[in-house]
C-alpha cells in the first residue's frame, strides 16, 4: 500500500457546548395563568418580550487539509465552528515555527519537520483562541535523490533546467514531484515541465530563451514520495542564466558545411565534413553538452574495436560534445582537404584547426546546435533532445497535463 507523506493526524481540541434559554412547560396545580387572567377580565395585557437568545460562540478548530495529498511544506488547511479565523500560530519541538496565516489556511515558510508533532492555535473572531495538533508522518529510511545539473551563468539558449534523480520514478508520482518543482524565469516566459525518461525531469521554454534571461529553481521536495518504498527528505534551490547573444549552429550535412548564426545574423560560414556511410550523423536539434580544449578519443568508445580497419586512437583539439553516443565538434586537420567537399569522419563534425579553434572560443554549453541533412534521427535519450520535440509534443510530457 502506498503511503502518501505528512498526513495529518488530527486531534480536535475546545469543543464548547452552545447553550439555549429555557421556557416554562406549564403552570402547576392553584396558579393562574396571565393569559387566563386576562381571558376573564378582558384586560388587556401588553405583549412580552421576546427573550433574547444566547450569542453563538466559536466551536471546534478543525484541520481539513486531505490526509491523503497533504505534505510538509503545503498550507495546513483549518475550519471553525460558527466563526472565522483571524490569525494562526503554530510551534513545533523547537518552539515557534515561521509561517502566515491566509484566510483559511497556515502556510509554513519551508517545509516541515517529517514523523513530528506540531500545535497549532487561532485566535476567533470572537476573541477565543482554540488548539489543535497535527503529526507529520514518518517515511521511514527509504530515501531517493537528486541532483539539478548545469547551474552556471551565460549558457546557451537551448539549455534546459535538468533534474536528474538516482532511480526510476514511477508514473503515479510524477505529478506530485512537478507540482512541487518551481520555476521563475526573468523576464517572464512559457515554459513546462517534461519527463526526458524515467530518471530526468526539465524544463523547456516554448522556444529557445531570450538572451541574458535568468531561471531560478525552487524545488520544494521534502516529504514527497518518489517510489513504492521511497520519499525524498530534502528541498533544494538552483539558479542560471543565459548569455548575452543567441547562438543556433547550423550544420547541414549534405552540403558539408557548418554555419554560426548570433541574435539571427550569420557570421561565419565554416566547411566541414561529417559522417561517411555506415556512421551517418544523426539529423535534429542538439546542445553543447560539454567542451574539452583537448580530448582522447578512442574508437572502442563507439564500438569499434581496436585492431579495425576503422579504429582510431588519437588527441583532438577544441571538441565540443553534442551526444553522449560519441558526436562532436572538433578540430580535424586531416580531413581538410575533404571539408566543405564530402563526409568523411565516423560520425563528428570536422573543422579545420583555425575554425574549430575560433567556433570553440565563442561557444556556450547549452548553445543550440541543428543537424540537418540525413536520413538518420537522433533519438531524445541520445543527447539532452528537448529541442526534438514540438511545444505540443513537450507538454505531453508533463505528468501534470497527461
Amino acid at each position: 500500500m502506498n503511503v502518501r507523506l505528512r498526513s495529518l493526524f488530527i486531534t480536535l481540541v475546545s469543543s464548547t457546548l452552545l447553550l439555549s434559554a429555557c421556557s416554562p412547560g406549564s403552570t402547576t396545580s392553584g396558579e393562574t395563568s396571565q393569559s387566563s387572567t386576562a381571558a376573564a377580565t378582558g384586560a388587556n395585557i401588553p405583549e412580552a418580550e421576546p427573550s433574547p437568545t444566547s450569542t453563538m460562540k466559536a466551536g471546534a478548530l478543525s484541520i481539513t487539509s486531505s490526509t491523503d495529498a497533504a505534505l510538509p511544506g503545503d498550507p495546513v488547511k483549518l475550519s471553525l465552528e460558527n466563526g472565522t479565523i483571524t490569525g494562526a500560530t503554530v510551534t513545533g519541538p523547537n518552539g515557534s515555527v515561521e509561517g502566515t496565516f491566509d484566510k483559511d489556511a497556515w502556510i509554513p515558510a519551508k517545509a516541515l519537520e517529517l514523523n513530528t508533532e506540531y500545535k497549532i492555535s487561532v485566535t476567533a473572531s470572537d476573541g477565543t483562541t482554540k488548539e489543535a495538533s497535527f503529526h507529520t508522518a514518518n517515511p521511514g529510511s527509504g530515501e531517493t535523490g537528486f541532483q539539478m545539473l548545469y547551474l552556471f551563468e551565460g549558457m546557451g539558449v537551448g539549455m534546459p533546467a535538468y533534474v536528474k534523480f538516482n532511480r526510476p520514478i514511477p508514473k503515479e508520482y510524477r505529478a506530485a514531484i512537478e507540482q512541487h518543482a518551481n520555476v521563475t524565469t526573468t523576464p517572464e516566459q512559457e515554459g513546462a515541465w517534461g519527463w526526458l525518461s524515467d530518471t530526468e525531469l526539465l524544463y523547456r521554454p516554448k522556444e529557445y530563451w531570450k538572451p541574458g534571461t535568468k531561471i531560478s529553481l525552487d524545488l520544494k521536495l521534502t516529504g514527497v514520495q518518489a517510489t513504492d518504498n521511497t520519499w525524498f527528505k530534502k528541498d533544494v534551490t538552483g539558479s542560471f542564466s543565459i548569455g548575452d547573444v543567441s547562438r543556433v549552429i547550423k550544420v547541414d550535412i549534405a552540403n558539408y558545411t557548418t554555419t554560426v548564426v548570433e541574435n539571427g545574423q550569420v557570421v561565419n560560414t565554416l566547411p566541414s565534413t561529417t559522417g561517411k556511410a555506415g556512421f551517418t550523423t544523426r539529423s535534429g536539434t542538439k546542445l553543447v553538452l560539454e567542451k574539452f580544449d583537448s580530448l582522447k578519443m578512442n574508437s572502442e568508445t563507439i564500438a569499434i574495436p581496436s585492431g579495425s580497419s576503422e579504429s582510431y586512437d588519437l588527441n583532438v583539439r577544441y571538441a565540443m560534445r553534442v551526444t553522449w553516443t560519441g558526436e562532436f565538434i572538433h578540430a580535424a586537420p586531416w580531413s581538410v582537404q575533404n571539408q566543405g567537399k564530402s563526409n568523411v569522419s565516423h560520425g563528428c563534425v570536422g573543422l579545420s584547426t583555425d575554425n574549430a579553434g575560433w567556433l570553440f572560443s565563442r561557444t556556450n554549453i547549452g548553445d543550440v546546435v541543428e543537424f540537418t541533412g540525413s536520413d538518420r534521427k537522433m533519438e531524445p535519450g541520445e543527447g539532452m533532445g528537448v529541442w526534438l520535440y514540438s511545444w505540443d509534443e513537450w507538454k505531453a510530457l508533463s505528468a501534470v497535463s497527461s
